[in-house]
C-alpha cells in the first residue's frame, strides 16, 4: 500500500466518521490546500497546476455555499454566503493577476472562520433550529450552528 493509498484511507474514514460540523471542518482544510497548492504552482509558474487548484477550490466553496438553508439558516447563512461569494471573488481575482498575496489572505480568513467552527464541533451545544446552515446528513448525527464569532463577523476579503 502505498501513501497515496493510505492517505485516501484515512480521509474516507475521517469523512465517514465526521459529523455535520466536522465535515463542514474537512472542506475548510481541502479548501486552504487546494489554495496552498496554487500559491506553489503560482511560485513555479505552472499555470496547468494552478488552474486545477484554484478550480477545485472553486469547488469546494460552491460546495460550502451550497449546502447552506437560506430559508432556515437565518443570518449565519447569509453571512456565510456572502464569506463564500467574497473569497470566490478574491480566489478568481487571484487567478487573473497569478497573486499568491491575495491568496494568503484568503487562507487567513478561512482559518479564522475553520477555527470558529472547530469550536462549535467541540460545543456541541448549539440551539437546534441551527442545524439549517450545516450540511445534509443522512445518518442520525446531531447538528449544531455556528457560533455567535461566525453570526456576527463583518466579512470582507
Amino acid at each position: 500500500m502505498n501513501w497515496k493509498t493510505t492517505e485516501l484511507s484515512y480521509r474516507r474514514a475521517a469523512v465517514e466518521n465526521a459529523s455535520a460540523v466536522g465535515l463542514v471542518i474537512i472542506l475548510y482544510d481541502v479548501l486552504v490546500l487546494d489554495l496552498k497548492r496554487a500559491i506553489e504552482a503560482m511560485q513555479v509558474r505552472d499555470i496547468e497546476k494552478r488552474s486545477a487548484e484554484l478550480k477545485h477550490a472553486l469547488l469546494v466553496l460552491q460546495q460550502l455555499e451550497g449546502s447552506l438553508d437560506m430559508e432556515s439558516g437565518a443570518e449565519a447563512a447569509r453571512n456565510l454566503s456572502s464569506f463564500y461569494s467574497a473569497v470566490r471573488a478574491k480566489v478568481m481575482e487571484a487567478q487573473v493577476k497569478s497573486s499568491p498575496e491575495i491568496l494568503d489572505r484568503q487562507i487567513e480568513l478561512l482559518l479564522d472562520v475553520r477555527t470558529a467552527w472547530q469550536q462549535v464541533d467541540s460545543n456541541q451545544s448549539a440551539p437546534a433550529d441551527s442545524a439549517a446552515i450545516l450540511p445534509q446528513q443522512s445518518s442520525s448525527k446531531v447538528s449544531t450552528t455556528p457560533s455567535d464569532e461566525l453570526q456576527h463577523t463583518n466579512w470582507t476579503a
